[in-house]
């Protein structure tokens, strides 16, 4: 599909200004665009359908607004089809996806909404004009499949050992057992047929979230409403923190995906090849410093530094800032990048910032 790739639209800062340039390319004879409602800050929510099968697929992307990995790659799966490519796609399935489902999030480069709130934590309360829309989306449109595409840090690892989790999945429970019925255990045969595939090109890299059920996050929410429900997660791949990497890998897992089902090769699959897939571990940082010299007394504790990148958008750009972090991965065993300060002094972390923008 690389061919297909958008050229202008990259890097980590998508917004509806990106997304609407986009949409004046598509074909109006095989999508159709929408506005399914307003944001906090009376932005557009934009809807595309296109297809004209009877099986209904539903996506939507960046309900967490600096998570816009998969948005690209749905958009990149879209301009082959645009391309008259994938037609037996569009006999088979019918799509509606919501690229930006929140639109203030996305311009202002947060996990939240306007009234920060995390919309993946409403779908009980339904609170947000935006988890709103997303219901009244899924109630009318009854699809048969939901795909709930979302970013991932950096720090988690697929599994215990030194690989990151580039691509992780999950077939969200639908009640506090995490039991097994029909419904999820269709998405586990179709995430079990991606992991089959996708381990020949990420090998080890590819992981499954712990499922631990919660009525208020929307993928535990769709599949308690009996939808099969497959959550998407774009992590990182080895010194691509772009994501451009990730993001073919996830478009070629929709491939992977549709074309199972249109082909019935799911079904081969058992409930022990879902759970072979390595669960997710917070075992990473950024950067881990090493042999380092301090005066500083709190820093003298630590043989090694774990240092996180922190996205920040500046001047319509993400920049990627180095932070001390003990927190997000207490546990960390591994760094991304590990650096020896060869006895470099660091009593702060400005000092951390300043010698690793000499080194880079």
């Amino acid at each position: 599909m690389n061919e297909f790739k958008l050229q202008n639209i990259h890097g980590r800062y998508l917004t509806n200004t990106h997304l609407e340039e986009f949409l004046k390319t598509l074909e109006p004879a095989i999508f159709k665009v929408d506005i399914i409602g307003k944001s906090v800050k009376d932005k557009p929510v934009y809807s595309i359908n296109f297809g004209k099968g009877s099986f209904r697929v539903l996506l939507w992307s960046q309900m967490h607004g600096n998570e816009s990995t998969t948005t690209k790659a749905v958009l990149d799966l879209m301009n082959a089809m645009n391309n008259k490519q994938k037609d037996h796609w569009l006999d088979y399935f019918t799509f509606c996806f919501i690229p930006i489902l929140n639109p203030d999030g996305a311009e202002a480069y947060t996990r939240v909404n306007a009234n920060a709130v995390d919309l993946n934590r409403d779908s009980y309360d339904l609170s947000q004009p935006e988890s709103k829309i997303l219901r009244k989306t899924f109630d009318e449109f009854k699809p048969h499949l939901a795909l709930n595409m979302h970013d991932q840090r950096t720090i988690f690892s697929a599994g215990p050992e030194e690989y990151p989790a580039t691509v992780s999945f999950l077939a969200p429970s639908y009640n506090d057992e995490c039991s097994v019925n029909d419904t999820r255990f269709f998405a586990m045969q179709l995430i079990a047929g991606m992991h089959e595939v996708l381990k020949e090109r990420i090998p080890n890299q590819i992981g499954r979230f712990d499922d631990a059920f919660n009525i208020n996050c929307i993928g535990d929410m769709f599949t308690y409403l009996n939808v099969p429900t497959i959550l998407f997660e774009a992590g990182h791949f080895q010194n691509d923190y772009h994501r451009d990497m990730t993001r073919d890998i996830i478009s070629e897992s929709l491939c992977v995906l549709l074309d199972s089902i249109i082909t019935g090769s799911y079904r081969k699959f058992k409930l022990e090849d879902y759970f072979a897939i390595p669960e997710n571990e917070k075992n990473f940082v950024d950067i881990i410093i090493e042999n380092h010299h301090t005066t500083d007394e709190e820093f003298k504790k630590h043989k090694k530094l774990p240092v996180l990148f922190k996205e920040s958008l500046i001047n319509g750009q993400i920049q990627f800032i180095p932070v001390l972090d003990f927190i997000s991965a207490p546990d960390y065993k591994y760094g991304h990048i590990v650096l020896n300060f060869s006895g470099l002094e660091i009593n702060n972390e400005k000092d951390i910032q300043n010698l690793i923008k000499e080194i880079s």
